[in-house]
């Protein structure tokens, strides 16, 4: 397979890298508590990020790799003999994309021809759904310019839904007050959130998860009904995915479906979505 895949830690990734067959890069995207700088899931883990943020009056800073970045990810693919596929995180959530349009620019005429950016206009499980798909496309032997084609339809599909558990790290973000904080503490609000082409919107607002959990699982048995043969792909912020099972034991058994991948996110999300929150990305 001469073509190489990159994509970002917005995608919350966890592979084992060098048991793999074919050539996958992950350029980690920048984290800072305070005056501590670390790249997303290198010198910082998840599980220490999220105790991390938790102790912290401010939220964590996240921002895109520099373009030398991209250039030298690229430019070490390249240098194989490779055509190279990045998908990354939606632009209309991060500036990562445009980072590695300036790193591809930073290739000579004919390097840049061998690759080709995609925006995935998602992130998290979104991203490894786009990953996946383009790489059973090349193991069929199909062209890039054939992949990215069968991609662009694939993303124009896929929406994930969010059910969040607190609303503390709006709150500290600034994106609601204090007092809006309290009041949805004191009454257990939990909003859902859906996010399509990179544009996060609030669907519901519940009292208590259950409710909320009770909702998310119309949209997965909507989603199933039409999908039967498809993975299911949970997305959440717990620590461990015995407790997201546990949070969905109540409604349905996720055994009954064919695959079920659990997504962790990492920072990028995190950042907002805070611990314990819990969505699916439908595609």
């Amino acid at each position: 397979m001469n073509l190489s895949f990159i994509v970002d830690s917005a995608s919350d990734l966890k592979i084992d890298l060098e048991k793999l067959d074919y050539s996958l890069t992950v350029v980690p995207l920048n984290v800072q508590f305070g005056e501590d700088h670390y790249l997303d899931g290198v010198n910082i883990t998840e599980d220490e990020f999220y105790r991390r943020m938790s102790l912290e009056p401010e939220l964590p800073k996240t921002s895109q790799p520099s373009p030398q970045s991209f250039y030298e990810a690229f430019q070490k693919e390249v240098d194989k003999g490779h055509d190279v596929l990045y998908i990354g995180i939606s632009s209309n959530l991060s500036g990562t994309v445009q980072s590695a349009t300036i790193g591809k620019s930073m290739l000579n005429e004919v390097e840049q021809e061998k690759v080709i950016i995609l925006d995935s206009g998602i992130a998290s499980g979104g991203v490894q759904i786009l990953l996946n798909e383009a790489i059973e496309l090349a193991r069929e032997g199909k062209l890039l310019s054939e992949i990215v084609s069968n991609l662009e339809k694939t993303k124009s599909g896929i929406k994930a839904y969010v059910l969040l558990e607190t609303l503390e790290n709006l709150k500290k973000g600034g994106r609601i007050s204090a007092v809006q904080g309290a009041i949805a503490g004191m009454l257990n609000i939990k909003p859902m959130i859906s996010i399509i082409d990179g544009v996060v919107e609030t669907i519901g607002k519940f009292r208590g998860s259950k409710k909320g959990l009770s909702k998310m699982k119309e949209y997965i048995s909507e989603w199933r009904e039409e999908n039967p043969e498809k993975t299911l792909y949970l997305i959440h912020s717990f620590p461990s995915t015995d407790e997201v099972i546990k949070e969905f034991e109540e409604l349905f058994s996720l055994s009954s479906f064919p695959k079920v991948i659990y997504t962790r996110f990492g920072s990028t999300i995190g950042t907002y979505s805070s611990e314990k929150a819990i969505g699916f990305v439908a595609y």
